[in-house]
């Protein structure tokens, strides 16, 4: 193998995950990371909470292409190559649970989600 990443179909309600690309800008990421972080503490409806859901969904999709990238460039088995592939390959594995039907449970979940965002965001910038 050459050092790329093979993208593999995610199984989520018997098919095939596809989301919608769509970029969000470092302050609104901000801001979804710190409300889902915050989630835990008085709960948000279900419905922000699903909300939430896709926007993190989304954007773990977009930085784990910009971290695969990264890895790229980087000599297959340095340091670096690994931190940015484990990276990329533990926010992906976060992208096969769903949310659950409960306020505390989705809660959890976002917050799950916004920590594999800030881990992405992390290695992108220092990478």
């Amino acid at each position: 193998m050459d050092g790329r990443f093979v993208r593999l179909p995610r199984k989520g309600d018997g098919g095939v995950m596809r989301t919608t690309q769509q970029h969000i800008d470092a302050d609104q990421v901000s801001h979804l990371i710190a409300e889902a972080l915050g989630a835990t503490g008085i709960l948000p409806p279900m419905t922000r909470l699903e909300e939430l859901d896709r926007a993190l969904r989304a954007e773990i999709e977009r930085l784990v292409l910009l971290v695969q990238r990264r890895a790229d460039a980087k000599p297959q088995g340095s340091r670096d190559w690994y931190r940015l592939v484990q990276a990329a390959e533990r926010a992906e594995d976060s992208l096969n649970f769903q949310m659950g039907t409960a306020p505390l449970a989705g809660a959890i979940h976002v917050a799950h989600l916004a920590r594999h965002v800030h881990e992405l965001r992390e290695v992108e910038v220092i990478g």
